[in-house]
């Protein structure tokens, strides 16, 4: 394990079960990985020098990963969707290895060099050969409001034909190489330019998906409401009884839509730390104190704030301030730590 390194604009840590003993590398893995994924493997493959690194880059509110990892089924289900209120698209971009799921838009296999979008609000199910890949994690707030239909693209399979695809597979590509020496200002500027390429990449392939008008009505309700959330999230009146009224449905309707989030409250509140934790690390905020950061995310004492970040990360927002890593917990095999920096980064983001 490398110890984390931190830039003006990225930090970074690696994750790696390569040190351990053979037979805790799996379940570590697999532990370390079930907040976004459940994984399973071949007995074979557990039991036979298993192998799992991540390399983690979070600069401003995305995360790069370069994954190399062993043959897996991979999947995303409603308990977990419901577990965490991840509200996140992905990229996948494979140097290595293929990917298979029947359920999959543009194909049941990813080509050589296209990519696949994946969507951590939707439920889906695909299976891996061993892999080296880049995921670009992308906050859904950057990007739903750019696309014509932002939740038909889960499981999407872009062809590596097409010149938008062949532009974004550079761009993380270069991404990668690039990554560590970002300054703030540039990691803020990335933020606004890869969801607009992603957008018109996704727009141009939106014709492929049939939709009933109900579901569209759905999928618009629901981009409204978040927008409506999102909008009001410094505003300590924001509860299900005023968000209801101002958006004209039933509380009932309004619990339904965020059940799989965990509820309302567990929605907001995520929302709120997660704009907190940009707040804290923004060099131009430092004169911000928390008691300020509380209120302009919508908590009604920094004692609230403090208890209520404290629980969320394992931190305070004083000690993120001060640098340290958002969740900063460690597994302790027999073999040494195995670093779990990179699952927790993907709740801070905002």
């Amino acid at each position: 394990m490398q110890p984390e390194q931190d830039f003006a604009g990225t930090a970074s840590t690696y994750f790696t079960v390569d040190g351990l003993p053979v037979n805790e590398r799996y379940g570590i893995w697999k532990d370390a990985i079930q907040s976004i994924f459940s994984v399973d493997a071949e007995k074979q493959i557990r039991e036979d020098d298993f192998r799992t690194t991540i390399e983690s880059h979070l600069f401003g509110s995305l995360m790069l990963m370069e994954v190399h990892t062993r043959a897996q089924q991979w999947g995303r289900g409603y308990e977990q969707i419901a577990g965490n209120g991840m509200d996140h698209y992905g990229i996948g971009l494979y140097q290595e290895g293929t990917v298979y799921c029947e359920g999959a838009k543009g194909g049941k296999v990813l080509k050589p060099g296209g990519l696949m979008i994946y969507d951590l609000t939707q439920p889906f199910t695909a299976e891996t050969s061993d892999l080296k890949n880049l995921n670009l994690v992308i906050p859904r707030s950057l990007v739903e409001d750019l696309l014509h239909q932002p939740d038909e693209h889960c499981m999407r399979f872009l062809e590596p034909s097409d010149p938008m695809v062949q532009i974004i597979r550079d761009m993380i590509i270069s991404l990668h190489r690039n990554v560590v020496s970002l300054n703030y200002q540039q990691s803020l500027v990335l933020e606004k330019t890869i969801p607009m390429l992603l957008a018109n990449c996704l727009n141009s392939v939106s014709g492929q998906t049939r939709e009933t008008s109900h579901e569209r009505q759905n999928i618009l309700s629901m981009v409204r409401m978040r927008r409506y959330f999102r909008e009001n999230l410094g505003s300590p009146e924001l509860n299900p009884r005023q968000a209801a009224q101002d958006l004209g449905v039933s509380r009932s309707k309004l619990y339904t839509c965020f059940a799989p989030y965990g509820g309302v409250y567990n929605y907001v509140r995520d929302l709120r730390l997660r704009r907190a934790i940009t707040l804290l690390n923004d060099p131009l905020r430092t004169r911000s104190s928390i008691y300020d950061i509380a209120l302009e995310c919508g908590f009604s004492s920094d004692a609230s704030f403090i208890r209520a970040f404290r629980e969320k990360y394992d931190v305070t927002p004083g000690e993120v301030r001060n640098g340290a890593a958002v969740h900063g917990r460690k597994y302790f095999g027999n073999g040494g730590p195995a670093d779990k920096l990179f699952e927790n980064w993907i709740h801070g983001l905002t």
